[in-house]
């Protein structure tokens, strides 16, 4: 995995009046200014585990992303945390969280063939305490 802002790709850089300390690049790709993703990115933001983080964008050639059987899936932000770990995050609605098992498990099989340098949680319904709990 490479962060290199000069290769960051998006459709939309964000609006909203929020400023970001910790995003990757000066702008901040496909982020609504409200909403539960939104939040998301503020709290990873806030976190002093986190070094920086990016919003990383669906089907762009620079983007993250994991293989489900018959798609890749791109996590919702990638995080290079103090300690020198990478954590995923997929942010999911709880009315689309039960629907999501595939990236669960692979995010889960990810985190494990990494020995221990790459993390991944799914935080619903603004359980952000989840990304607490995973990095710990």
């Amino acid at each position: 995995m490479i962060f290199d802002e000069r290769s960051y790709a998006f459709n939309q850089p964000y609006a909203g009046a929020t400023k970001f300390n910790k995003h990757y690049t000066p702008l901040v790709g496909d982020l609504k200014p409200t909403g539960e993703e939104f939040d998301c990115a503020v709290y990873l933001d806030r976190m002093d585990e986190v070094r920086f983080w990016i919003r990383n964008v669906e089907g762009k050639n620079t983007s993250f992303w994991l293989q489900l059987p018959h798609q890749k899936f791109y996590p919702d932000f990638v995080a290079m945390l103090t300690d020198g770990r990478i954590l995923a995050v997929e942010y999911k609605g709880g009315h689309l969280y039960d629907g999501e098992n595939d990236k669960r498990q692979i995010g889960a099989v990810w985190a494990d063939a990494s020995g221990g340098k790459c993390l991944f949680c799914m935080p619903t319904e603004r359980g952000f305490e989840l990304i607490n709990r995973t990095i710990l």
